[in-house]
């Protein structure tokens, strides 16, 4: 193995930790502290927030550490570096909250910073960068590496990109001690609001909340052709949306989808693709739309309200094309209905568990209607408390169960919880140097003003920010990165955003890094990158959407009524040009010649051409019903 290969794979990410006793009940005491914690401060209880902030920092470091080995070939039981790094992050994070009424007093860069202040920064900085560097990967930190560089020699290097310059108290100081910075908005959104979602969604898992997806969906299209990945298109969908995590969808409802998809017909690779394109989705999918949203709300001052109502319409023309692709191709395919015979029907599963509707209506009800999306989020983990007591059996399981949901929920935050403080580093970087503005005018100059290459020089950026992070990562940097240079285009600042949360969503099936794809591949035991790519292709409407509500906002229920349905027509059949496009079928096998006007009539369709599209929409309709009447007539005829 070369020198350059072993530092590679010493700079992997960890493995998980085979915990021993000790550990495991540390693990649970940080786990339940931080679960209670911010459920209560979901809940209404007040407490300072950057107290709170530090602790729950503090938490999640202490957390990676014990349960994340520093890189794959390192064993997995505990080591003493694991727990003196753990112990270091509680250290440094208690300081801040012992001297929080010093520093609260303080005028941030006029008044100096003690030596235990810069030591303690300084230290909090690195095991940000190395609790990421275990669970994300070195990528991003080298990523933070470069801005906090910049920072520190930016004012040197000459030229445009050159900044007044500062040194590292100063920068310290900016990083740590501001709200623009490590306890910024990125870690705000993670602590107060992603964490509150993500432990409803543990819950309602532990309790059978995923297995009520699956029966539902199941009894809804299971019987039908290709039912088992329609399954799969609406379980991963209505899950993803709560758990706000493709990789968690993937591993949670790809469990059993996956499988029952390879046995009905469907290829590994295909049924692999199909989960892993229905799972990205729940990031842009009201009501919960992930986490991503929130933190879109938080930075553009948009209410949350706003921004699920405007995501409908795309997000529901991504599902509806997912679902399509699944038909068309098990319908060119022949694949055969599953033996659903002793399937129940909807009504009955209704009967059965319509407890589990209560917390889904609350959350709904409460994140578009009080505008308090934290708060929605614990009346949502509250109105599970009926689903425990009915569904649990025996009754006495129920402290154990609700015990292991809070840990899983914390579990799941770790990562976007470290993201979210990495990306305040940049941010905060970013802040302080004016930086964002340079980058905005560099990326304008070099599509040299062109709209749509300015869009497409945007999104390229997000997609690479994209491997191998999560979601509300990707979209709190792209944020300060990408969107000024899209307003500067005049682009209304809901509509610049949204694009900035869609294609930070589907960054997990876009290889090379295709964080949903991997954990597909490891279930359906198939090659990771041949998913991505078809994954890609299945949804690729998803590439496309953003580019349509940009130039036309009434695909996001903007503007007049008229202008909201004309386009939502539009656009739908534009999609379902360019989806069965790609499976090569609609009502029969599509010919070369079809696929390229199916091409051509999608674009327009697409295109803001006004009342133009009339024609190419009428052709198309006509094409259809000639497909559906030729399909008809040719089984007319096989039957006599």
């Amino acid at each position: 193995m070369s020198a350059f290969s072993t530092f590679i794979e010493v700079c992997s990410v960890g493995r998980s930790r085979q915990l021993d006793a000790f550990g495991k009940t540390i693990n649970t005491l940080i786990s339940l502290v931080l679960a209670i914690s911010f459920f209560a401060i979901a809940a209404g209880v007040y407490v300072e927030q950057t107290i709170a902030l530090h602790v729950f920092l503090g938490g999640v470091l202490a957390l990676v550490f014990l349960n994340t080995t520093g890189n794959a070939r390192r064993p997995q039981n505990p080591s003493v570096i694991s727990y003196g790094l753990a112990l270091c992050s509680a250290c440094a994070c208690l300081y801040f909250v012992v001297m929080d009424d010093t520093h609260s007093n303080r005028l941030p860069v006029l008044d100096v910073l003690t030596r235990w202040d810069m030591l303690f920064s300084f230290m909090l900085i690195i095991l940000v960068l190395e609790a990421t560097r275990r669970s994300i990967g070195i990528v991003l930190v080298a990523l933070v590496g470069v801005f906090l560089t910049y920072a520190l020699v930016g004012g040197d290097i000459g030229g445009g990109f050159s900044h007044r310059g500062m040194g590292l108290e100063e920068m310290l100081d900016h990083l740590v001690f501001t709200s623009n910075g490590l306890f910024g908005p990125a870690l705000e959104v993670a602590a107060f609001l992603v964490f509150i979602f993500v432990l409803f969604g543990a819950i309602f898992d532990r309790f059978g909340g995923a297995d009520f997806f699956y029966d539902i969906s199941n009894a809804l299209v299971g019987k039908q052709v290709g039912g088992a990945a329609k399954v799969s298109v609406i379980s991963s969908g209505l899950y993803g949306s709560v758990s706000g995590s493709p990789t968690a969808d993937v591993v949670t409802t790809g469990s059993f989808t996956i499988p029952l998809m390879v046995k009905t017909g469907f290829s590994k690779t295909r049924a692999a693709a199909i989960e892993a394109a229905s799972s990205t989705g729940g990031s842009i999918l009201p009501p919960v739309m992930g986490s991503a949203a929130f933190l879109m709300s938080d930075f553009t001052g948009i209410s949350y309200g706003e921004i699920a109502a405007a995501a409908t319409i795309p997000a529901l023309l991504y599902y509806l094309c997912i679902y399509t692709s699944v038909s068309l191709h098990a319908r060119k395919a022949n694949i055969a209905a599953a033996n659903q015979d002793a399937a129940p029907s909807a009504i009955t599963v209704l009967k059965r568990d319509w407890i589990y509707l209560l917390p889904l209506i609350t959350i709904a009800w409460g994140v578009l209607a009080l505008n308090r999306p934290s708060y929605a989020g614990a009346l949502a983990c509250a109105a599970i408390v009926p689903v425990m007591l009915l569904k649990t059996r025996p009754l006495s399981d129920i402290v154990s169960r609700f015990t292991k949901s809070l840990i899983d929920g914390i579990s799941r935050v770790l990562t976007v919880g470290v993201a979210c403080a990495a990306a305040g580093l940049v941010i905060g970087t970013l802040s302080m140097t004016d930086l964002t503005g340079k980058i905005s005018s560099a990326l304008f100059a070099m599509a040299q003003g062109n709209f749509l290459l300015t869009i497409s020089t945007a999104v390229g950026v997000i997609i690479v920010l994209g491997m191998g992070m999560p979601v509300p990562a990707v979209y709190a940097l792209a944020a300060v990165l990408a969107a000024p240079a899209l307003i500067a285009l005049e682009i209304q600042t809901l509509p610049a955003h949204l694009l900035i949360v869609y294609f930070a969503a589907v960054s997990a099936i876009t290889p090379p890094v295709a964080v949903a794809a991997f954990a597909a591949a490891s279930i359906a035991r198939a090659n990771p990158m041949t998913i991505g790519f078809l994954a890609c292709r299945i949804a690729i409407v998803a590439f496309v959407i953003p580019f349509v509500f940009i130039l036309q906002p009434a695909l996001l229920m903007i503007g007049s009524p008229l202008e909201i349905i004309s386009v939502t027509l539009y656009t739908t059949l534009g999609c379902l040009c360019l989806t069965a496009m790609f499976e090569g079928y609609i009502f029969g096998h599509v010919r070369t010649v079809e696929k390229i006007a199916l091409l051509g009539a999608g674009i327009l369709l697409f295109a803001p051409l006004g009342h133009y599209r009339i024609l190419p929409f009428v052709l198309t309709l006509i094409y259809l019903y000639w497909k559906r009447q030729t399909l008809r007539r040719t089984l007319v005829s096989l039957s006599t």
